[in-house]
């Protein structure tokens, strides 16, 4: 029994420790947890994204559901219900898989639906150039504008013109074929041609012209790109978002343990997940925001590896739609606390490497943790969930082959989105050895409380701690209790909060490890960084 009271205390404090560094040396307060709603057990977010590929000028972005306008970030991730506008001086440019959408001056769109074998956009006013790549038999392909509906039907380069005042609904068709519907009747529209819709009494009336450049098209076509000149597509699905960059910015090898790898041309210093931000971005939570253009890609599919002493990206096997995830990575650290410093509170993350499973803390939907990890994790059958839908023990008990790479900020810097670069912050090897992994996610919530503002409750939660204790033979239950929190409920769901007892906190004998699961519920009782 004294043993177990031992344990408990050493776990007890092991935690506290973190906290009451962060509280002397972090005078702002800032959001303990992660805050997000109680999800649907069976609930999965979108697996099919765009990303924003070009902003030049004023180009703003408004979020599924919302309201307001922000400014539109490079690779910001675009999915079903987000919108996008640029003002009179401004064009901007976003890619879907193989598919690249051009906005020109005082345009908006709006992702009416993205999923797979499905893109429709909706066209309220000005004017965009769409190359599709992957149109036709089995993409379907659709642009609303106020006049109607057009379909793309085949592989080719499009210009649309909404049309406003004075100015006609245009539908060029350079090469590909399309179909109009609208009030002007039924019109397929062949290559080279121009279908422009004129306003005309007693009914509008539809003109074939010949398709004509000006200068808008030669900006679309000077920063598109030739897909027949890319390695790419021969290694990975050409449905992955941002595969078109990687040519340009680095090599292809065939590496005898992982197949096709993909090293970045950076300097010395450069690092997976490193140079860029993270963002609070509904509804998966924090995801990073690589500075470069290159970095969607190796940001959100695939693994890293360290090979010769150089970073390698590893795609894995071939996937034909791979599901988007907000950042392949696992963090160090006490949920809501992160690792103390020195410097204060610090939040630390590392790129996960091939084989290792990667837990999201938005959905608790088997299936589609599985769809996350196939092709990196060798047998995604084996990937299963406990009970209560948290991962298993085991999963936070691998030697992580990339975690003394790890990126470590303070905490201000992260939750505010700053760039990560410019503020790390050295620990010392033992102490990320040590500290304990969380997958996915922190458990913090951004600085601004508007984001999560939708995610309060009525009940109180209720928090399960359980320790355990672990031997050779494997986790072995001890004690679980609940407390119902009085008071003043918190709009916080706590998921995937495995803590293990770092080694400075001492090992108990007989090589015990001390595990302390904490989970919120709504019921009742390149270069070491």
């Amino acid at each position: 029994m004294r043993l177990l009271v031992c344990i408990f205390c050493i776990a007890m404090v092991a935690g506290l420790v973190p906290v009451i560094a962060q509280e002397m040396t972090q005078p702002e307060a800032v959001p303990a947890v992660e805050a997000s709603a109680p999800l649907p057990p069976e609930w999965s977010p979108p697996g099919r994204v765009g990303r924003v590929s070009l902003v030049s000028g004023n180009v703003d972005l408004r979020v599924s559901g919302g309201s307001t306008w922000s400014d539109a970030e490079l690779n910001q991730p675009i999915f079903s219900g987000e919108a996008l506008r640029t003002d009179p001086r401004a064009r901007g440019e976003i890619r879907i898989g193989a598919n690249t959408i051009d906005l020109s001056n005082g345009s908006e769109i709006e992702i009416a639906s993205l999923r797979d074998g499905v893109t429709q956009i909706l066209l309220s006013r000005g004017r965009i150039g769409f190359h599709a790549r992957q149109a036709g038999e089995n993409e379907t392909v659709e642009i609303d504008v106020p006049q109607g509906d057009i379909w793309l039907l085949a592989p080719g380069t499009y210009d649309i013109d909404a049309g406003e005042g004075d100015r006609s609904m245009r539908v060029a068709v350079f090469d590909g074929k399309a179909h109009f519907a609208g009030a002007g009747g039924d019109r397929r529209i062949e290559g080279g041609q121009t279908a422009v819709l004129t306003e005309s009494e007693p009914a509008d009336a539809i003109s074939i012209e010949p398709a004509t450049a000006d200068d808008f098209v030669a900006w679309c076509r000077d920063h598109d790109y030739d897909e027949t000149r890319l390695a790419a597509p021969y290694y990975v699905s050409r449905y992955m978002t941002g595969y078109d960059e990687l040519d340009s910015a680095g090599m292809w090898k065939i590496n005898a343990q992982y197949g096709p790898v993909w090293f970045p041309t950076q300097s010395e210093e450069w690092a997976p997940y490193r140079f860029g931000h993270w963002s609070w971005i509904a509804p998966w939570g924090w995801t990073w925001l690589d500075d470069q253009p290159w970095g969607f890609a190796p940001s959100h599919y695939g693994r890293w590896a360290l090979i010769d002493d150089h970073w390698a990206w590893v795609p894995g096997e071939y996937v034909r739609r791979p599901p988007y995830v907000p950042a392949v990575v696992a963090f160090l650290g006490t949920p809501g606390v992160g690792l103390s410093s020195e410097e204060g509170a610090t939040i630390a993350w590392f790129p996960l490497a091939p084989g290792e499973a990667y837990w999201p803390s938005y959905t608790r939907d088997l299936d589609y943790v599985r769809n996350l990890n196939f092709g990196s994790v060798q047998d995604v059958a084996a990937i299963g969930v406990r009970a209560d839908g948290e991962p298993p023990l085991e999963a936070f008990n691998e030697d992580f082959a990339n975690r003394l790479f790890a990126t470590v900020v303070p905490r201000l810097i992260f939750t505010n989105g700053r760039s990560a670069a410019p503020a790390r912050v050295s620990l010392p090897e033992k102490r990320l050895q040590d500290a304990p992994v969380l997958m996915a996610s922190p458990q913090i919530a951004p600085a601004s409380a508007q984001r999560v503002a939708n995610v309060a409750t009525a009940n109180s939660p209720v928090i399960h701690a359980s320790v355990q204790l672990s031997r050779k033979g494997g986790p072995k239950p001890i004690r679980a209790s609940s407390i119902q929190l009085r008071g003043r409920a918190q709009p916080v769901v706590l998921r995937g909060a495995h803590l293990h007892a770092p080694a400075y906190a001492g090992q108990p004998r007989g090589r015990h490890v001390v595990v302390l699961r904490l989970a919120h519920s709504r019921g009742g009782p390149g270069k070491k960084g």
